[in-house]
């Protein structure tokens, strides 16, 4: 793959970026590239975009995603676990399985996804309510968290937000889930309201 190929893919959102210094710190970003690989649901990178991937070694072995556009949550839900048994089964063919542990659940190299390791998002423009002074205590109140557009490194604030799930342990998939779902739809609400020229203390919102 040459840089330009890998550059364009990243930028797609359908490749894993390069080592940045936290990865490289903690040992994650070692013999790169060696050992890492994409498994997408099309035949043709260049020209197609997959909503299946594996990502192989980037972080942990694996990261198993599907990424729609729209809003319907249950499909992608559906996909992504008939991929994931799909691939527990060929696992467990050659006596294999994924890393667990009867306490703790599903076992990954970052501590934060020990549990289920599900991290549900949803791409929102919330323009007026993200610039308000105290817009991630309410995420936080939410059982949320907020990332920018690009990812947990990025920085500018665009109005368009990653919004996920910031639970993993001790919580079923199904939970997690209907916890985003929720939060989001609140979030919604509010932005609309903002936009209609409505006076929202998200100070008391988060509180309550």
């Amino acid at each position: 793959m040459s840089a330009t190929e890998n550059l364009n893919l990243i930028e797609r959102h359908i490749l894993f970026d390069n080592p940045n210094e936290w990865t490289i710190a903690a040992g994650l970003g070692r013999d790169w590239p060696d050992g890492r690989a994409l498994y997408a649901n099309v035949t043709d990178l260049a020209k197609q975009t997959p909503d299946f991937m594996i990502w192989v070694n980037e972080e942990d072995h694996l990261r198993i995603m599907c990424l729609r556009k729209g809003g319907d949550i249950q499909e992608v839900f559906t996909t992504l676990m008939n991929g994931v048994r799909e691939l527990e089964r060929e696992l467990r063919l050659r006596n294999w399985q994924f890393a667990y542990d009867s306490r703790l659940g599903y076992l990954t190299s970052c501590p934060t996804n020990v549990g289920t390791t599900m991290r549900a998002s949803v791409h929102v423009k919330l323009v007026n309510l993200g610039r308000l002074p105290n817009f991630m205590k309410l995420v936080e109140s939410l059982r949320l968290e907020v990332r920018g557009k690009y990812g947990e490194t990025d920085r500018e604030n665009t109005g368009i937000f990653d919004i996920s799930n910031s639970e993993r342990l001790g919580k079923s998939e199904v939970h997690l889930i209907n916890v985003m779902v929720d939060g989001v739809s609140k979030l919604i609400e509010l932005e609309k309201r903002l936009e209609a020229g409505e006076d929202v203390d998200i100070d008391e919102i988060a509180r309550n």
